[in-house]
């Protein structure tokens, strides 16, 4: 018997989030199953060319998801309120990225700035004078400040960026954010008294926000295969893709077939299952 009965006459808690079920897709998720990929534009230029132009960004210490607002107003219907969405608009997303030795965040942050402005590698001798309206500015003489001309095809650096709940073997959740810009960075403290790790805190605003399920290149089918998905209560119930189980390795629910040399019967929780030895 499992947690249902044995816990007390009746266990609401145990029922409602499926603790006896043979998959738990009830269950909430937790806060640390997650990663972080990024999507960088194709004319991104990279100090570091092993980035690639899609990678998972494994430096991070924590991302929200993105909330949303609904522009609700209320209007008088001859002295009854209405409420009338309007609009939907997507907060901005904080992400912690660890500001690791190896610089992995920072030549992000550089590059961002390079390709929107002039970088933060601009050569000293811009800084010695102090007049920039001289004669030859109004020659059309070039400086080093201010924003770039971007082309529509370079408009995004971060095209998109996909927040995956990796909360089981069968898959999870992916939130995918479209043309995403940096609102702000938050560089650390540095602190003689201190021994915590060093954090950049960034705001991401994007234009748009998908809620969608993992693919199957997403899934580890091994693991899904030793928890016996044989329902689609997960792709149902959890907005997953519906799993076959793989029946050569770990156990299976045993329905009268003849077994293997390596194999032996076992009963959990008033069910019969074939066991691999």
């Amino acid at each position: 018997m499992g947690l249902t009965s044995n816990t007390g006459f009746y266990n609401p808690a145990a029922e409602h989030f499926g603790v006896d079920d043979p998959v738990m897709v009830k269950a909430p998720r937790m806060k640390y199953q997650f990663k972080l990929e990024i999507v960088l534009n194709e004319n991104v230029a990279m100090e570091d060319n092993s980035f690639g132009r899609t990678f998972i960004f494994d430096r991070v210490m924590s991302a929200s998801l993105p909330d949303f607002d609904y522009g609700m107003q209320t209007l008088n219907q001859y002295n009854r309120m209405r409420h009338i969405p309007t609009k939907m608009t997507i907060s901005p997303t904080s992400i912690s990225f660890y500001d690791t030795k190896d610089n992995q965040f920072s030549t992000l942050m550089k590059a961002y700035a390079a390709h929107y402005f002039q970088g933060h590698d601009m050569d000293s001798k811009n800084f010695s004078g102090y007049e920039i309206l001289n004669a030859k500015f109004a020659a059309g003489d070039a400086h080093q400040f201010g924003a770039k001309s971007i082309s529509s095809d370079s408009r995004f650096m971060f095209e998109e960026i996909r927040i995956y709940n990796t909360d089981t073997a069968q898959g999870g959740r992916v939130t995918n954010l479209y043309n995403n810009m940096m609102l702000n960075v938050q560089a650390d403290t540095l602190d003689f008294g201190a021994s915590a790790p060093l954090i950049y805190n960034v705001s991401f605003q994007s234009e748009h926000a998908n809620i969608g399920s993992l693919g199957s290149a997403d899934i580890n089918a091994t693991q899904a295969g030793q928890q016996n998905i044989l329902s689609t209560v997960a792709s149902t119930v959890a907005n997953r893709p519906a799993q076959q189980a793989v029946t050569s390795i770990g156990q299976r629910i045993f329905r009268g077939e003849t077994l293997r040399s390596n194999e032996v019967l076992r009963n959990i929780d008033g069910q019969t299952f074939v066991i691999s030895n």
